[in-house]
């Protein structure tokens, strides 16, 4: 490996890494959607795969990333998960109370936001897609507060890293329950099968490949169930890390292509917009409500959680002021991956709806990075 491969290979081991590919993905996305709809939207329409990929969700070059590609950032994160609860900053269990109800309250309100947002506008969208504006992105929130500096306290990206992870995997459950239409008993019944007797066997051969094979496996039985099939990363993730240095190695692999591949690709294919059909007030009124509701429900929700966590004697670590927890807050309102795999299954990729609930999501990310670093930087700068 030459000076150059190396330096760029430590690059993508930032933490902000994931947040500039992301950054590069939506722009591309952006640019191209605009100049050149008709080949940007082919992307969901031209087929790469005969019947067979069709059955599994992966029939054009779209959900060959949407729900091919995707399981290695969620198997990432369920690695990332399993490690933080045998070893890591979830091990002492009250210390994760605040964060996690945080993400928990975070998550309700914006979901309740979207309903009441939704009767009082009249609009449907809002109320069916209420589920679309609740996750955070842990890769695009980490990457802000690594922006900011070393002067924050530790204990803060400790507090965002357990509330992004709770909040991941909390929105991608309700994914799974809400947003499948026909699961099939028999394709539950396989993935049943799979995960009781392939779970044990990667642990007890304790090796990477076999551990893959168990991913492939649950993509497949998650396929045959018609349930999203990328979330199969986050359980088969959580299951196979048996805290061995092998699982370790795993974990900073499927990050590193995570950052450098998968999510680029993803922005790329799920952020363009069709602009054509963004005109008129109906569409405006959806982007401004999701932009209220994210950064709202997402302030309001989080510091209310963690007060409430306060309240029972779960406080989060005492360098934690309720004015960083709130900056934090608006740093949380920053996500669009899991939010569009939601907006996606409920309304289809080529809904007027889904132009406007992405744009929304992503002005709302926008916003809430840049509000999010500025008010940082001021914290960062005093406590410094």
């Amino acid at each position: 490996m030459g000076p150059l491969a190396r330096r760029l290979s430590r690059a993508a081991r930032r933490e902000y890494a994931s947040a500039v590919t992301l950054s590069t993905g939506v722009a591309t996305a952006l640019v191209w959607s605009a100049a050149a709809p008709s080949s940007y939207f082919a992307l969901d329409t031209d087929h790469v795969a005969g019947r067979l990929g069709a059955f599994v969700g992966v029939g054009t070059i779209h959900d060959l990333i949407v729900n091919g590609l995707m399981v290695v950032f969620f198997a990432a994160v369920g690695l990332e998960l399993s490690r933080e609860l045998s070893r890591g900053v979830l091990v002492e269990r009250r210390r994760a109370v605040a964060p996690v109800v945080g993400a928990l309250g975070g998550m309700a309100a914006t979901a309740l936001g979207s309903l009441a947002l939704g009767h009082l506008l009249g609009r449907a969208a809002l109320v069916r897609g209420w589920g679309v504006p609740m996750a955070t992105d842990v890769a695009f929130s980490l990457g802000v507060v690594a922006l900011v500096g070393r002067r924050l306290p530790p204990a803060l990206r400790t507090f965002l890293l357990t509330l992004a992870i709770a909040d991941d995997v909390a929105s991608v459950i309700v994914l799974t329950l809400t947003g499948t239409t026909h699961p099939r008993p028999v394709g539950l019944a396989a993935l049943a099968v799979v995960l009781v007797v392939g779970t044990p066997l990667v642990r007890r051969r304790n090796r990477a490949g076999s551990a893959l094979v168990l991913v492939g496996a649950t993509w497949l039985g998650f396929a045959w169930a018609n349930v999203d099939p990328a979330l199969a990363g986050v359980l088969a993730g959580g299951l196979i890390n048996t805290g061995a240095p092998w699982c370790d190695r795993l974990e900073r692999r499927a990050t590193l292509a995570s950052a450098t591949v998968v999510l680029p690709l993803f922005a790329l294919v799920a952020c363009g917009v069709a602009w054509r059909q963004l005109s008129g007030s109906p569409t405006l009124v959806l982007v401004l409500a999701t932009i209220v509701i994210r950064l709202g429900g997402k302030i309001v929700g989080i510091t209310g959680g963690v007060g409430l966590a306060r309240l029972a004697g779960f406080s989060p670590h005492p360098t934690l002021s309720a004015r960083l927890i709130g900056e934090v807050a608006v740093v949380c309102a920053i996500g669009f991956t899991v939010p569009l795999l939601f907006a996606g299954t409920l309304f289809g990729v080529d809904s007027p709806t889904y132009a406007a609930l992405d744009l929304g999501l992503l002005a709302s990310s926008v916003v809430a990075a840049l509000l999010g670093v500025w008010l940082l930087r001021r914290s960062a700068r005093s406590l410094g």
